[in-house]
């Protein structure tokens, strides 16, 4: 039987990020450039591993076209709408 209660919420998304790129989780702002911030491909990758846990079929490409934080969340949270 599937759990399909599991999501992930904005603030683990931002949580998460702040984690994989090693600063506070302060400096994740909405507006804020990702790769500004250092995140990189591999980054992205290691995050959609673990997102995709909870929202499969998350698309690698859609990601590296968004620059920032609040655009990866419309992702997201649409991929979870679906």
């Amino acid at each position: 039987m599937t759990d399909t209660t599991l999501s992930l919420t904005r603030d683990q998304m931002q949580a998460d990020i702040a984690a994989e790129i090693g600063i506070p989780l302060a400096e994740v702002e909405p507006d804020e450039s990702l790769v500004d911030l250092g995140l990189d491909s591999m980054q992205v990758m290691t995050l959609l591993m673990k997102w995709g846990e909870v929202i499969p079929g998350l698309e690698f490409s859609l990601f590296m076209e968004a620059e920032t934080f609040e655009e990866w969340w419309q992702i997201a949270a649409e991929a979870q709408a679906a």
